[in-house]
């Protein structure tokens, strides 16, 4: 037998003996067990996580490894935790730690795992000195200069001082996103948030908010995956900070009690563990393995 044939087999046979441990484990029986439809889980996740390609790699990772197909559906975190609480989906990977903290405070939620880190970058104009073929382009908030070590706070405080002067633009997460929560916490330690024409809203995902804050030349909070995957169409904008700690977030998978999907438990496991640990390593992209 050649060597690609035992590999074939290796693969085949690792498969076949963790799904039917899962399968075991959780009381299901042969019929179901070879029904394709029965292993197929509804998943939420977060837009940026899907954007990014992170939620199709470790899906593909699954399906290799224990023969689970995942049904991913992409949303706003603030959209997808109150579905899965309500038995909607049977599993959830999201970026909303204080959300998904309070559900799982409530008993609404449960078998909460960190599968990957990741931040949120503050990106903008790019400032460079003017040439023959391209004016120069300042940093209007002069985030880039700014001196001390990583400090989002005092980042985000010098464009609204900024933008109160009219020199600076910044967009802003309106949907109930994981980027959204994440990035009100950041404002908040930023002081109090002036109002006014320079802070523009988009809810049209993750990919639109980076499109606008383009167009605009102004700055936004972009999570790192979505950067990695779309960064280079908006040679205008750079990232200017994404080394202070308050930036990191960490996705989360998570279960819920009004669904009981035979092989969830699997799954999450499978994702949470080891293999999925691999695969996030595997996929890159800024993502680091969480756990």
């Amino acid at each position: 037998m050649s060597s690609a044939a035992r590999r074939s087999l290796s693969s085949s046979g690792r498969r076949a003996c963790v799904a039917a441990l899962g399968l075991g484990l959780l009381g299901v029986g042969a019929s179901r067990a070879q029904d394709p439809a029965a292993r197929r889980l509804a998943v939420g996740v977060e837009t940026s996580l899907q954007l990014s390609g992170l939620a199709p790699r470790l899906g593909a990772a699954l399906a290799r490894d224990t023969g689970l197909a995942i049904d991913w559906r992409a949303g706003p975190s603030g959209l997808l935790l109150p579905q899965l609480e309500r038995g909607e989906l049977d599993a959830a990977f999201t970026l909303a730690p204080e959300l998904e903290a309070s559900l799982l405070r409530q008993n609404l939620i449960h078998d909460r795992r960190p599968v990957a880190e990741t931040a949120l970058l503050l990106v903008g104009p790019a400032p460079r000195k003017a040439t023959k073929k391209q004016p120069a382009q300042p940093d209007p908030a002069g985030v880039a200069a700014l001196e001390g070590g990583p400090d989002i706070a005092r980042a985000l405080a010098h464009i609204a001082a900024a933008g109160q002067r009219a020199e600076a633009v910044y967009v802003a997460a309106s949907e109930p996103s994981g980027v959204r929560f994440l990035e009100q916490a950041l404002w908040k330690a930023a002081g109090p948030q002036a109002v006014g024409a320079w802070l523009q809203a988009n809810g049209g995902g993750p990919a639109a908010l980076l499109a606008q804050a383009a167009q605009a030349g102004g700055y936004a909070l972009v999570e790192r995956g979505v950067w990695a995957a779309l960064g280079a169409r908006h040679p205008g904008l750079a990232v200017l900070l994404g080394d202070d700690p308050r930036q990191r977030a960490t996705a989360h998978l998570m279960r819920p009690f009004r669904a009981h999907h035979p092989a969830a438990r699997l799954a999450v496991a499978w994702l949470a563990g080891p293999g999925g640990r691999r695969a996030v390593a595997g996929f890159g992209r800024g993502y680091r393995a969480a756990g």
